[in-house]
């Protein structure tokens, strides 16, 4: 069983690449937020489950996944975009972007976001299965049997899933770009 000490070591250490994992599965910072603070209530909720033959990252990464899933059957955030969403790390809104479009420097920075926008659009359209094993590989620099482990999948299907899952991200941003 994990020690309290060693979990908030843990969660310390390793908050930020869980955030960036949980926003590459969802694309929206306040519900990655809100997700990663999830997993990291049900490690420490399940610490006594923990099997130590396994990494804690990759058990971590299994929780949040799960959690991502639980997530998708609640709530269809599907085309939906508030007001308030914020659209940078400055705090910044979407109405305030609205607003103040005429700022060169903000242009500069919208023009960035929606890049940015476009990349995660475009993982959207991805099933949720393509999505996780991109945020893994691709995003948080996994190695296919370290995501194969947290996916708990052969690691064969993995290695065909990351391609088929980087092909389509590919041919939908060219589409979203007009080029065949």
């Amino acid at each position: 069983m994990l020690k309290t000490e060693e979990l908030e070591r843990f969660v310390e250490d390793y908050g930020d690449r869980a955030y960036g994992f949980a926003y590459g599965l969802c694309g929206s910072e306040p519900e990655a937020r809100e997700l990663t603070q999830e997993a990291f209530v049900k490690i420490f909720e399940r610490a006594d489950q923990y099997d130590e033959t396994r990494s804690l990252e990759t058990w971590f990464l299994t929780v949040l996944k799960n959690v991502f899933r639980d997530s998708l059957r609640r709530w269809d955030r599907r085309g939906k975009v508030a007001l308030d969403a914020p659209i940078g790390d400055d705090g910044m809104t979407v109405a305030d972007a609205l607003g103040d479009a005429r700022e060169e420097a903000l242009l500069d920075r919208l023009e960035r976001q929606e890049d940015a926008a476009r990349l995660h659009q475009a993982l959207a359209t991805l099933p949720p299965l393509g999505r996780a094993i991109i945020a893994l590989i691709d995003m948080e620099g996994l190695g296919y049997e370290e995501a194969a482990e947290a996916l708990d999948l052969p690691l064969g299907t993995v290695r065909s899933r990351i391609n088929r899952a980087r092909e389509t991200l590919r041919r939908r941003l060219l589409e979203m770009e007009g080029k065949p």
